[in-house]
């Protein structure tokens, strides 16, 4: 589910309802300094994976590592799997961000919405920068009989001109979803919260109030429309990093008005891949991956 904003849904054509789209972003800006690394609730000598309760106001950011190693890293892969079970606003594909401190994720992202089994895969690079758009279309969609979207084309104000553009609306989420700031914002903000460390992962397993994600200044457009339905609900997440607090995937579940909306991102080529940036047009190498 979308509402209005590019937040969710919007009025595009295949919307169950009037919305828009959220960024993972993300995408949108990060929280905080750099600081020292916390000790993990459950973390003190157990090797086999006890687990301990706390609730949010008892640290001052339990985020704080597991950000400050991703922006030590710089760039990282996804790849990214939106509302799944059969949502009409279901999208999957692959992302590579450039983490900046203090400032939204550079994103490259190549998502579409799936039109099911049998429909080809064509998605545009869409590489975002602060609210910027630079969008390649595909080879094969390509040419006038494309319209506008059949061009190489830059979107000054990329929030804005999602409302009528689903992979641009797509991209946004796919940033917002995956960036540093996401992450933050639902461990610092969890009302309920359970860390296991087992065979070298930490797990957190947490819910988050809707209305405490919408409010978030870096990733709120993807929960405002959440929130304007089930104001009282809560984000349920998964989020599993490794010793060196990276992170390794995040499942989340966001109620909305027909149930619960499922995501999932999975971290990859961590450090891999060069600076992403506005490259001249028609047709830019891709930098959505890391490989030449």
């Amino acid at each position: 589910m979308r509402d209005q904003e590019i937040s969710a849904k919007s009025a595009a054509p295949r919307r169950r309802a009037p919305a828009v789209a959220v960024a993972v972003g993300l995408l949108v800006g990060t929280a905080g300094g750099l600081g020292a690394h916390l000790l993990w609730p459950g973390d003190a000598d157990d090797p086999g994976g006890g687990a301990q309760s706390s609730a949010a106001a008892q640290a001052p950011s339990r985020a704080e590592a597991v950000r400050a190693a991703m922006l030590a890293q710089r760039r990282v892969g996804v790849d990214v799997v939106a509302r799944e079970g059969g949502d009409p606003d279901f999208f999957t594909g692959q992302a590579r961000l450039d983490l900046r401190d203090g400032s939204p994720a550079r994103a490259a992202t190549h998502v579409l919405y799936d039109m099911g089994e049998g429909h080809a895969w064509y998605p545009p690079e869409v590489v975002l920068i602060g609210d910027r758009a630079v969008i390649t279309p595909d080879k094969e969609m390509t040419g006038p009989e494309y319209g506008p979207q059949g061009a190489h084309r830059t979107e000054a104000d990329a929030t804005a001109a999602a409302r009528d553009d689903v992979a641009l609306r797509n991209a946004l989420e796919a940033r917002w979803l995956a960036e540093p700031a996401h992450l933050a914002a639902l461990l610092d903000g969890a009302t309920e919260l359970t860390t296991r460390r087992a065979r070298g992962l930490r797990t957190f397993t947490g819910s988050t109030p809707v209305r405490t994600l919408a409010a978030d200044p870096a990733v709120g457009r993807l929960y405002r429309p959440y929130a304007a339905e089930r104001r009282d609900g809560a984000v349920r997440f998964t989020l599993v990093v490794t010793a060196r607090d990276l992170p390794e995937s995040l499942k989340t579940e966001v109620p909305s008005g027909s149930g619960a909306d499922a995501f999932r991102v999975e971290y990859r080529d961590w450090a891999k891949g060069g600076e992403i940036t506005v490259r001249p047009g028609p047709a830019p190498a891709p930098q959505w991956t890391a490989l030449p």
